[in-house]
């Protein structure tokens, strides 16, 4: 991952700081949103009603701008700590802005590596992709902000939850195209567990299952979706799931776009 002057902002799991790959822990709550806040945009000013409405979720204290100025200050010691300078948080009028550049933060860093994979993948050089991916991947220590409890910038952290899941189903996809069929079933089947009612990701499971000459799996998981999907939301499954289902049932390896094994 790439570094500046050692230092990195940590977002994809606990908000920390690290140097060198040591961390140095951004001590409380507040001080951990308003240093999240910033770095979802950094290089640009992001002014004090937005950190208001990100650390107090819309219901800011009456003492508001000298807890900001508070926080301001704690996070300028924990950078110098980190051996950057204290301007690299800027104070202006209407706002803060944090000083770095984007590939010093492990998020940024997520983004332009998977945008990387899909850029390999695309022209067929499936190997690099998957090493690239595991790179972006390897960046997550668990779910991000996991240690924020605003709500605003806990509905920021879903959406990168999604950037994640996106990048595992690549993942899972580039796997069926190396051939690493049983890689792509377990990848697959977490994500179908996390989320039961996405469509996609039970044909994508299906075609891994019959591409490791799993036929009968792949039936077990068309009915199971289609079981999941009536119960809860009422719906059957749809026309994409039900082609690939008739393509099992013959065999239609073109039309499934999987061989398999010899």
């Amino acid at each position: 991952m790439s570094i500046w002057n050692g230092v990195t902002i940590r977002l994809l799991g606990p908000v920390t700081l690290a140097r060198d790959g040591a961390p140095i822990p951004v001590p409380g709550q507040r001080q951990r949103r308003f240093l999240a806040s910033l770095a979802l945009r950094p290089g640009q000013v992001i002014s004090k009603e937005v950190l208001s409405e990100d650390s107090w979720d819309g219901e800011p204290p009456l003492t508001v701008s000298g807890q900001l100025q508070t926080s301001a200050w704690m996070i300028r010691k924990a950078l110098v700590e980190a051996g950057l300078p204290r301007e690299t948080l800027g104070s202006h009028d209407r706002g803060y802005e944090l000083r770095v550049p984007p590939r010093s933060i492990d998020l940024f860093v997520f983004r332009e590596t998977v945008r990387e994979a899909r850029d390999l993948h695309a022209c067929g050089e499936h190997g690099g992709a998957s090493d690239r991916l595991d790179s972006a991947l390897a960046l997550w220590r668990g779910p991000a902000f996991v240690d924020i409890t605003s709500s605003r910038l806990r509905l920021k952290a879903e959406s990168l939850e999604a950037e994640r899941t996106a990048a595992v189903e690549l993942r899972a996809r580039i796997d069926i195209d190396l051939g690493r069929y049983d890689e792509a079933i377990s990848r697959l089947s977490e994500l179908v567990d996390d989320d039961p009612f996405r469509e996609d990701l039970y044909v994508s499971l299906m075609k891994a299952y019959y591409a490791e000459g799993r036929q009968v799996d792949a039936i077990q998981v068309f009915h199971r979706a289609k079981r999941i999907l009536r119960e809860h939301i009422g719906i059957d499954p749809g026309a994409r799931m039900m082609k690939v289902m008739q393509a099992i049932l013959h065999q239609d390896e073109k039309l499934l776009g999987v061989r398999t094994p010899a």
